[in-house]
């Protein structure tokens, strides 16, 4: 089919282009199942049903039993006949004679129940068939058509260009007429600009390729996406390496049309999406940097969303890509700005800062008062960053949003993948209420249907939404604040009956960490509303064991939580701190952590049988069987000792208990469990038992040469607990020894002081950036230590350093210690 149309006839062409897009064959072309078109692909005369099926034929046996009761092969098909003949005629004889008294019964030729149920269907597949085939017919006719009206007017197709691919890009995956599709789309590819048509065949094969394959697969598939340092292995000669060569020769003499460049932007998406730099990432960039134009009507949403995969992706990308979003959100219409503010949701703080820097460009006429947007905003608004935050508060004063009562787009951001998102809405939930205290009930109820929603059936096959019943209870934890106490009994129900036994541990934890602190906020108003609820479940019977082993726990710490409410003299404290006891055999950090928060305050109570219970917990932390009880008492014995106060270290023995466990050589588990305590009494007490640190610190480089691993792994622990408290005067004290140690001929020593030095990594900021020019130096000579396990461990301490100095805020200082003469990482290999 050959058109010849003129230019003065566009208002024709484009009356025909709105037909073709409205016809009705495209909606039942997006209705056809697979079914469907399986059918449409089968034979006449055969069910789709029966496809590679084979049907065996009946064939007539050739053996015929002899007179003489032998059996014969009749190779011959000659024989058939003759045979048929002679029971004929034997049958005629008996007739006759009257012998043969039984009639034939007469050949029933109707049809079986399957037969008609079978011929049925076929005229049913026959309907189907039909239809499909009408609809191929006249949406490939169209296509071709569309195609001859784009080529017979290519000026005034360029201009329809962003429309028309929007209508056939979906048709080049269609099963049936995606052939007609494509021929469609390069007629359309060859109306773009000169020369970008001269790669009018590649463009449309491109975007041919990314509508049928899968995303990941097209990267893959696709030689030129490579990194780059893989270049001189294979020359990039792909698919897309030639299109961004067009893109670059149709660039040179100045910026694309913007229909041109709406046209091939997907496959310029398509090679930034990568999860890598690739070769192609800087032309592309740069292509894109030329059309920023705040005129032209460019896919905007698009181009900013793409540049915040890259600048997620590669951030020595924002130098460049953080002018380019300012300039487009320059031209950004008031629909779009809330497509704008997705990057807020990102997981990096750059990205983040980025997004909202260039919204600060959008014009004012451009700002949309809309829910979506209104409800991103207040999300960064409460960023856990506070440089975003503070920046999201500059533009919510700027635009005048005020809180609005819908919280939908708040309950979404609980269930987001990232967990700054879902922080986020959880402290923007508590602010919105804190305006709106009459929306507590029914933000509640909602938080509660959704938890229940999440968990669903089927949950032990595969936890696909924790993550959202995690940020329920981030919103429930902060939340805490704005309860009242009508509301305790109703959360604190949902979390004994629902959220307590949670499959998820990290979800459980939280749930606890949640209950405990509401009781913090409002137990001591309400010691008589909560005390019965707890009782009331403590002494009911389980009807499933294991559900209320976990629930009892929760249930437990709740209790020991709102004792601390209770008069020291109650008896009921007793029985708490006994409960509690046995909740820490438990082995669960997160309920440990909790419960050794738990018996701090209800200490008070316990002054008379202070010793005791210091030794019972010392005894269960070096001599019980199981790891986790021995860490449970750990937990405990803090919990205990920050109670006691500092001073009961020495005066209950405690310090010289585990100094005599660190030396014990005959027992591992005294050694394991004497560090455990020390990793929790430094966790706990802080700065307060630094005094004990430096003391014992030669017992704990000894034991990371010790013989058994399980206590290897627990001096690591406490040595990165041990780091993390250390005030700076600590780490002056700490660090002449350890130095002194890399001096020392023993290996082992050796060994012990370079990871100690590796756990300096988990200091203060102002710590270790003190201390990084005495250390760094030092490590690197490890390196050509000549024990192989001394450089081992000088890698991995070096290793950790610099890790930890990639999260130092005083970066200048991080540059100064590199570039200072010798860069003392060059030699790690990382």
């Amino acid at each position: 089919m050959k058109l010849v149309i003129s230019s003065s006839n566009s208002v024709f062409i484009l009356l025909i282009f709105q037909h073709f897009i409205e016809l009705p064959d495209r909606t039942l072309h997006d209705g056809f199942s697979e079914n469907d078109i399986k059918i449409f692909f089968t034979s006449e005369g055969q069910l789709s049903t029966e496809q590679g099926v084979y049907v065996a034929e009946a064939v007539a046996s050739k053996n015929t039993k002899l007179a003489k009761g032998r059996f014969r092969a009749y190779d011959g098909q000659d024989a058939e006949p003759a045979k048929s003949d002679k029971r004929e005629s034997s049958s005629i004889g008996k007739r006759e004679t009257g012998k043969f008294t039984k009639k034939t019964a007469p050949v029933d030729k109707s049809k079986t129940a399957k037969e008609e149920a079978r011929e049925l269907q076929l005229k049913e597949e026959a309907s189907t068939r039909e239809k499909v085939g009408h609809v191929q017919e006249n949406l490939a006719l169209m296509l071709d058509a569309l195609g001859e009206l784009a080529i017979a007017n290519p000026v005034f197709t360029h201009g329809q260009l962003p429309h028309l691919v929007n209508y056939i890009e979906p048709l080049l995956s269609s099963p049936i007429v995606s052939d007609a599709a494509f021929c469609a789309m390069l007629r359309l590819a060859r109306c773009t600009a000169p020369p970008l048509c001269n790669w009018a065949t590649e463009i449309a094969a491109a975007i041919h390729v990314m509508s049928v394959e899968d995303f990941e697969a097209v990267l893959d598939l696709m030689p030129v996406l490579i990194m780059e340092e893989d270049s001189k292995k294979r020359p990039p000669s792909g698919l897309f390496e030639k299109i961004v060569t067009g893109l670059t020769a149709a660039c040179r003499m100045g910026p694309l049309p913007a229909d041109s460049f709406t046209f091939v932007f997907p496959i310029m998406e398509r090679i930034l999406l990568s999860s890598k730099k690739t070769s192609l990432h800087d032309d592309v960039l740069q292509i894109l940097s030329m059309h920023m134009d705040p005129i032209l009507p460019l896919p905007r949403p698009r181009m900013l969303s793409v540049l915040y995969h890259v600048l997620s992706t590669i951030p020595a990308y924002h130098p460049s890509v953080g002018p380019m979003l300012n300039e487009l959100c320059l031209g950004l219409k008031r629909d779009d700005l809330a497509q704008a503010l997705i990057g807020v949701y990102a997981k990096e703080v750059h990205v983040r800062l980025a997004c909202l820097t260039a919204i600060k460009c959008v014009p004012s006429h451009s700002v949309q008062r809309d829910l979506q947007v209104s409800t991103s905003l207040w999300i960064a608004v409460h960023d856990p960053e506070k440089a975003v935050a503070e920046l999201a508060e500059e533009l919510w004063d700027r635009f005048g949003f005020d809180v609005c009562a819908d919280y939908s787009g708040i309950f979404d951001a609980l269930s987001h993948k990232n967990h700054n998102v879902r922080a986020a809405a959880a402290e923007a939930l508590t602010a919105a209420l804190d305006e709106n205290p009459d929306k507590i009930q029914d933000t509640l109820s909602t938080l509660f249907s959704l938890y229940i929603q999440d968990l669903g059936p089927g949950v032990e096959f595969g936890d696909t939404n924790w993550l959202g019943r995690q940020g329920i209870a981030l919103a429930l934890h902060s939340v805490a604040d704005v309860l009242g106490s009508k509301d305790l009994p109703v959360v604190m129900t949902f979390l004994i009956s629902r959220a307590l036994a949670d499959p998820n541990l990290d979800v459980r934890g939280r749930m606890i960490n949640a209950g405990i602190l509401i009781i913090d906020k409002h137990g001591k108003e309400n010691v008589p509303l909560l005390f019965p609820i707890f009782e009331s479940y403590l002494n009911k019977r389980a009807s499933n064991e294991e559900t209320y082993d976990l629930v009892r726990e929760g249930v437990v710490i709740f209790t020991g939580a709102l004792a601390k409410h209770l008069s020291k003299d109650d008896p009921k404290v007793h029985s708490v701190v006994e409960k509690l006891l046995d909740v820490l055999n438990t082995p669960s950090e997160a309920v440990q952590r909790a419960v050794s928060d738990c018996l701090s305050p209800l200490m008070v109570s316990k002054q008379e049988e202070a010793q005791s219970l210091v030794s019972r917990l010392l005894d269960r932390m070096m001599k019980c069987e199981k790891y986790g009880e021995r860490r449970g008492a750990a937990f405990g014995l803090a919990g205990v000792v920050k109670g006691f106060r500092i001073t009961s270290l020495k005066k209950y023995g405690i310090a010289a208990t585990l100094q005599q466990g660190l030396e014990d050589r005959a027992s591992a588990k005294s050694r394991e469990g004497a560090l455990l305590g020390f990793e929790c009494l430094c966790e706990k007490l802080g700065r307060l038992f630094e005094p004990y640190v430096i003391k014992m610190l030669p017992l704990l480089l000894v034991s990371f040469s010790d013989q058994v691993l399980a206590v290897r792994e627990a001096a690591e622990c406490a040595a990165r607990a041990m780091m993390s408290q250390l005030t700076g005067h600590g780490v002056k004290l700490v660090l002449p020894s350890l130095l002194k140690g890399l001096e020392d001929k023993a290996w082992r020593t050796k060994q012990s002081s370079v990871q100690l030095l590796g756990a300096m990594a988990y200091c203060a900021p102002q710590q270790l950036s003190q201390c990084l020019p005495k250390i760094v130096p030092k490590l690197t000579e490890v390196l050509t230590d000549t024990h192989p396990k001394v450089q081992a461990a000088g890698q991995t301490a070096l290793q950790q350093v610099m890790l930890a100095c990639l999260f130092l805020i005083d970066t200048g200082m991080l540059l100064c210690l590199i570039s200072d003469g010798y860069c003392y990482f060059s030699r790690l290999e990382v």
